[in-house]
């Protein structure tokens, strides 16, 4: 759920309810990964959590977090390093842009989604809503396209 810049990140009650959701649905857990700096970030987003959730932010070097991923059955995060990572061993994802424009940065292939809100802004490539270090595109996107993305991943990459 996390990157370097704050306006490319999603709202964390979204991530719980999202994250709550996929255990209901499916009972997958969820592990966070993110970077030292944003081990307590991940610990009070976990804390919220009702499923299964693992928090390893903080806890891998960059090749134990490609290791972790690689072992994962799909990454779902912001316009950050973790879904090229995710990527480049294999590992499906969803990613959530907003400011940043999708068509330059999103993994090519089949197995990779992308989110984007409605609104008309988004792309902006602004670092940010009225130098306010968040993004009025991502506050307004909603759990439901997220989770019909998710749900639209798993009918792919699950057998019937």
């Amino acid at each position: 759920p996390f990157s370097r810049w704050q306006y490319k990140e999603w709202d964390y009650d979204k991530w719980v309810k999202v994250i709550d959701w996929i255990w209901d649905k499916f009972k997958f857990p969820t592990v966070i990964v993110g970077s030292p700096e944003e081990k307590d970030k991940a610990f009070e987003l976990v804390k919220k959590c009702r499923g299964r959730v693992f928090n390893l932010a903080g806890q891998t070097t960059l090749s134990e977090l490609a290791g972790v991923l690689a072992l994962s059955f799909l990454h779902i995060g912001v316009d950050s390093a973790a879904p090229h990572i995710a990527a480049a061993v294999g590992t499906p994802t969803i990613t959530i842009y907003g400011p940043s424009d999708w068509r330059d940065w999103a993994p090519p292939g089949d197995i990779h989604r992308v989110v984007t809100p409605d609104d008309d802004c988004a792309p902006c490539h602004q670092k940010g809503c009225d130098s306010m270090g968040w993004s009025k595109c991502l506050q307004n996107l909603g759990t439901d396209k997220v989770q019909r993305a998710i749900q639209e991943m798993m009918d792919t990459l699950t057998p019937r």
